[in-house]
């Protein structure tokens, strides 16, 4: 567990913690911009997050460069780290005064951290689990209608897939989910090869065609070799033949070079063409319209300049792919007119036999490729539609039984802090979507008590180490609720760290709590965080 924090910019350099619930309470004022905010978020700095750097510029603007120090005790071995506002990508280790031994980069001591808090799940990260449940003011999860997100617009899938990486039910899912991947690709890879190998692509009719016409080539190539040996051949009809094969297959070529060839001039000119307006056409403009807003110009201009640049690069992308199309053509044409040569200038008989019989195996080779391609295409979709549909079916199951888990717990929870005089709030996860309400109680109270229970449900189902909640949360909910949430806080065998102000305000039974459960007291007039308050309007201090 987190054991101290030591910060020699603190009003008080050193705040130590212990299991249960750790209160950052505020004064009796409700004062606001003393640092209870910040403080909660350098717990969440503490372990391993990045938003006390990132969202809280006027705390590196007024304190200035400092060292976060801190201690974690497993099995009653101590573990000293340090963390400074400069380096926000690497962890100091420390010896038991805090003198640097040794750095090693977040994502390394995040690991580091989930090994020590047996954080086995191996599918879920130790980071994203608990920065979805450090909700600090500042932070983008404090949306009590999606307690599940992470930030805001988060991809609709990650939220759940997390939910049942926490409970250790995502294993199965990632293999096959894994494996849908693989036949995606498989199947952009065959799709790139057909493309560059000039492969046709064909569909269920051309297959059978396909079939019907491999039957008549294997006749014509037995027919071939049975009138070789029999000597019935007549070698000038075979290569007027073969040469007006030949030539076709010519044409055919020299007809897409010609398309190809159009279409990159037409593209050409399009990347040529393209014209912006420049500082002496805005001059004009103004001249004849001195009235007009040239900003409004300005800002359309360059949002025309970024939809150019993004069209140019993909007539470049295109005019490369039509180049190396174009290459592999004109071989193929060379490759025609040797052929052609050498049956023309040729008088020996077997060579001109060997070139008909080397051009009906290569259409049978050209037809098998073509029924080996949309076979394997075929059977990669099954494949890749069967394992998509397999994972639909485990996740479904997967849900509800973590739906099931969170509501009944839900429901206990609920049930001791109202006695069954409350409706619980409930998840409702359907694929890759879900609803968390209070039927018939829409109100803000509501919505935050849900939220709360709804963080102290995973805590107690799963893994999760540690809450993080601020009085945003909180001073939302009705006084009775709270006295009894703070209980079940203190009851827990992990680490809660919560922030609140104005204590007297609650039952003497919450100031109880409050009192006994501080760790650190702020206030005004030189008790602030930091010693000192100052005035911006982005401060995350409250």
């Amino acid at each position: 567990m987190l054991k101290e924090i030591i910060c020699d910019k603190f009003k008080q350099k050193r705040v130590e913690f212990h299991r249960g619930l750790n209160v950052v309470l505020g004064d009796d004022q409700g004062s606001n911009s003393i640092g209870k905010s910040t403080f909660l978020m350098i717990i969440d700095f503490v372990y391993g997050g990045k938003d006390y750097i990132t969202k809280s510029e006027d705390i590196q603007e007024n304190v200035g460069i400092h060292t976060i120090k801190f201690c974690f005790v497993f099995d009653e071995k101590y573990y000293y780290f340090s963390r400074d506002t400069v380096n926000t990508e690497t962890v100091n280790i420390c010896d038991s005064n805090y003198n640097i031994q040794d750095n090693i980069s977040v994502d390394d001591y995040t690991r580091k951290l989930r090994r020590l808090y047996c954080f086995n799940n191996k599918d879920v990260s130790f980071r994203n689990a608990v920065g979805r449940y450090a909700r600090v003011y500042g932070k983008d999860n404090l949306n009590e209608k999606r307690p599940l997100d992470l930030v805001r617009n988060e991809r609709a899938e990650q939220p759940i897939n997390s939910l049942l990486q926490l409970f250790g039910l995502y294993g199965q899912i990632k293999e096959l989910d894994e494996l849908v991947k693989s036949k995606k690709d498989e199947l952009k890879a065959l799709t790139e090869a057909q493309k560059y190998n000039f492969v046709s692509k064909i569909g269920a009719t051309e297959r059978r065609s396909n079939d019907k016409k491999l039957e008549e080539l294997e006749k014509e190539k037995k027919k071939l070799t049975k009138e070789l040996s029999e000597g019935l051949l007549d070698l000038d009809s075979e290569k007027t033949e073969l040469i007006l094969e030949l030539k076709r297959e010519f044409s055919t070529y020299n007809k897409e070079t010609k398309r190809l060839k159009a279409k990159r001039n037409s593209l050409s000119d399009n990347l040529a063409g393209v014209k912006t307006i420049t500082k002496k056409d805005i001059e004009q403009i103004q001249k004849f319209f001195p009235e007009v807003d040239l900003v409004q110009i300005q800002k359309i201009e360059n949002f025309h300049k970024e939809i150019n640049r993004v069209l140019n690069q993909e007539i470049k992308d295109e005019l490369l792919n039509i180049e190396k199309t174009m290459n592999v053509l004109e071989m193929e044409k060379d490759k025609i007119s040797i052929k052609i040569s050498e049956i023309t200038n040729t008088e020996n008989f077997s060579k001109v036999i060997l070139f008909k019989y080397a051009e009906i195996q290569k259409e049978i080779e050209m037809r098998l490729n073509q029924n080996e391609f949309y076979d394997k295409k075929k059977l990669l979709e099954k494949e890749k539609n069967d394992a998509e549909e397999r994972k639909e079916k485990i996740k479904k199951q997967k849900t509800n039984e973590v739906q099931e888990k969170i509501n009944n717990k839900l429901e206990t929870l609920n049930n001791k802090i109202y006695d069954d005089a409350k409706i619980p709030p409930t998840l409702e996860i359907d694929k890759n979507q879900y609803v968390f309400k209070t039927v018939d109680d829409t109100g803000t109270g509501a919505s935050y008590r849900g939220m709360v229970l709804y963080d102290i449900s995973i805590l107690e189902l799963t893994c999760l180490p540690i809450l993080i909640h601020d009085s945003v949360l909180l001073k939302q909910i009705e006084d009775i609720a709270i006295e009894k949430i703070l209980e079940i806080y203190s009851n827990s065998e992990k680490q809660v760290f919560i922030a609140l102000d104005k204590s007297s305000s609650y039952s003497r039974r919450s100031q109880e709590i409050l009192n006994d459960k501080r760790v650190l007291e702020l206030g005004t007039d030189g008790n602030e965080l930091f010693g000192k308050s100052w005035s911006k309007k982005l401060s995350t201090m409250k």
